[in-house]
């Protein structure tokens, strides 16, 4: 009789693995839209059960020209089974993805769509609150998870038990006509920042998918050219570049697992600046202001190969009265640790492939043919 229970206990086990869904080889592309956002978006990463604290990862580099039209990119989730629909911003640089809740009432979520969980059976909350500081001001909220969230498809976290996320309650007053609703971030997570650890969408990627399908890539379009940008989960489109990709490892600190990766050198017109702004340009609060009839060729090698920054990314005209003004766009800002971050003025010049479970990043040149065809 004793084992008799036994085998029934066993088979039991065995039926409800086998009924969690496979993992999928399938990948999913998801158009992206161009939106300008403002400089507040500035990020100084902190978390904690109450006010954000002086943990940070800072930089006081603008991640964009409030004037340009490449400035962010946005694509639609849905979460819930009524299809609540939210309008989010992709940060490479951000690990966890925040919404507007049904509960938030400050100035920052007026004309953005708010989350109610009432709708969205699979949703849980957790007893844990969160911030985030920002240049424009503070985003608190409280911590959720959902099996919910459809991004084109794909539902993140149907094999790693839902998708953990912020309820935004308060968004600063600076964010009201910004074009997102919330943030999805497509960084690994940081374990400094959100304890104890909980499995981000970049983890959830790596539990959904089979290898070597457990990638997202990248191909950011330029207004200039009207060419389209795209996101892709769980594999790569070939058609979108030429030759080789070319991987370079991540850098990994403890606690912190951001896509950062060794430069071996930063050039401008042939010139090695060691990392050092422009000589001719004017540095104020993160824009180079430079001479209009600058000749640039900026090229950044990573992985032993240089990859080449298209003038047209790198200078910003305004015209002010009878007066025009030259910026230099942000290719990469320091930070007090020597450390720069690339934004779209480098990523619209490459393909660029993101492995987290293998610890590495890879770039490929663009199909040029391809961008010309559209």
């Amino acid at each position: 009789m004793h084992i008799l229970h036994i085998f029934v206990l066993i088979t039991s086990i065995l039926l409800l693995v086998n009924a969690s869904p496979p993992k999928s080889s399938k990948s999913y592309t998801i158009p992206l839209k161009k939106k300008t956002i403002s400089n507040s978006l500035i990020l100084h990463y902190a978390s904690g059960s109450s006010a954000a604290t002086n943990k940070k990862r800072s930089t006081n580099v603008s991640l964009a020209d409030e004037f340009s039209n490449d400035d962010a990119y946005f694509c639609e989730i849905t979460l819930g089974k009524n299809e609540q629909k939210f309008n989010v911003m992709i940060d490479t640089g951000f690990g966890d993805v925040l919404i507007p809740s049904i509960n938030c009432t400050s100035a920052g979520c007026e004309n953005k769509a708010k989350y109610n969980p009432i709708n969205d059976t699979s949703f849980k909350p957790k007893n844990k609150s969160f911030g985030y500081d920002y240049l424009g001001g503070n985003v608190f909220g409280i911590r959720g998870i959902t099996t919910s969230m459809n991004i084109s498809g794909y539902i993140s976290g149907i094999n790693n038990f839902g998708l953990h996320f912020g309820l935004v309650s308060v968004f600063p007053e600076s964010f009201e006509f910004d074009e997102f609703d919330g943030i999805i971030g497509l960084a690994p997570e940081d374990d400094d920042l959100i304890t104890p650890h909980e499995d981000n969408f970049i983890e959830n990627i790596g539990e959904d998918f089979l290898d070597p399908n457990q990638i997202f890539s990248l191909k950011i379009g330029r207004h200039a050219d009207q060419t389209e940008s795209e996101l892709t989960i769980g594999g790569i489109d070939p058609s979108k570049y030429t030759g080789e990709l070319v991987y370079t490892q991540i850098a990994i600190t403890a606690g912190q697992d951001y896509w950062t990766i060794f430069i071996d050198e930063f050039s401008i017109n042939n010139k090695s600046l060691s990392f050092k702004p422009n000589p001719n340009a004017i540095e104020n609060d993160g824009m180079f202001r430079i001479p209009c009839g600058s000749e640039l060729k900026v090229k950044i090698k990573i992985g032993g190969v240089d990859w080449d920054i298209d003038q047209r990314d790198l200078i910003s005209v305004r015209q002010l009265r009878n007066t025009q003004i030259c910026h230099g766009m942000i290719v990469g800002g320091a930070t007090d640790n020597n450390e720069w971050i690339l934004g779209t003025t480098f990523l619209k010049n490459v393909y660029s492939v993101y492995d987290s479970l293998s610890h590495k990043i890879g770039f490929a040149k663009l199909n040029v043919s391809n961008l010309n065809s559209q």
